[in-house]
């Protein structure tokens, strides 16, 4: 095993710019169990997550982490970048087929845990991050359907203002989408935190994430009808490309307020 050190150090292969990604994944998991504390959310996750970021093209993902406030429901998942659109389907094929997780063994998607599970593949019509990458702490999700003729042609003739947009809005990322099968289109945004990492601060920043309005402006553009609109803190990224650089091989942008993983979890971690 390494030596231990602070979450968020020593992370290789993410800088800033274009992301040379293809293929998206996006989860919606809600967990049944409501009286799971975070540190035990954070642990049970990890050996999970370590298997799936070694899948085949993958670049990033994000684990995404909200309590509904009104239904109280615990809202999860994962937002993952892969190389090509290809190895984005293989994925999601072996997490539902193949991936199996506990004692005794059962698939992952269908654990006693998962009130629900729902997964979406996308086309990458353009990804940009802004900032370094343990900086991206608060993720926005939206889908809209899409009934405009040659769609994906219209998105990409878009993605440069939509790039410059998110930039200006503070944006630490964005990813849009494209599913040509469902007609949905997707926008990911990631945000900094601002100032320390506490829970009062966590709380502002998912609020003016919830406020940013360039879906609104696509929306318009592109006649869409929304879906789906979550914001959510990020709990951990996942960095397979800074493993394999010998450098951390995740990210936990909200440290200290959202724990580390427990020293009995780490099985020849780097970080």
């Amino acid at each position: 095993m390494s030596t231990f050190c602070e979450p968020n150090q020593n992370i290789r292969g993410y800088e800033p710019g274009a992301i040379d990604a293809k293929g998206c994944v996006t989860t919606d998991i809600v967990i049944a169990d409501l009286g799971v504390p975070l540190q035990a959310l954070i642990d049970s996750q990890y050996v999970d997550s370590q298997a799936m970021s070694q899948r085949p093209g993958m670049i990033l993902k994000y684990l995404p982490y909200l309590y509904d406030g009104i239904t109280g429901k615990l809202l999860t998942g994962g937002l993952y970048l892969f190389d090509t659109y290809e190895n984005a389907k293989d994925y999601v094929r072996w997490a539902s087929e193949e991936f199996e997780v506990g004692e005794p063994k059962v698939k992952f998607t269908a654990q006693p845990m998962f009130r629900s599970f729902t997964s979406q593949v996308w086309k990458v019509i353009g990804a940009h991050s802004f900032a370094p990458v343990e900086e991206h702490a608060v993720g926005r999700l939206q889908t809209w359907s899409c009934s405009e003729p040659d769609a994906e042609l219209k998105l990409q003739s878009l993605y440069a203002k939509v790039k410059s947009a998110a930039e200006s809005g503070n944006a630490a990322s964005v990813w849009l989408l494209y599913d040509p099968g469902t007609k949905k289109v997707g926008l990911q945004l990631a945000f900094r935190k601002q100032g320390v990492a506490e829970p009062a601060a966590a709380a502002r920043d998912l609020r003016d994430a919830g406020w940013t309005a360039l879906g609104d402006a696509l929306s318009q553009q592109l006649h869409l009808k929304p879906l789906f609109d979550r914001t959510s803190v990020l709990l951990t990224l996942w960095l397979p490309r800074s493993r394999a650089a010998g450098g951390s091989e995740l990210a936990i942008p909200y440290y200290p307020v959202v724990p580390d993983i427990s020293y009995e979890y780490f099985r020849g971690a780097t970080h």
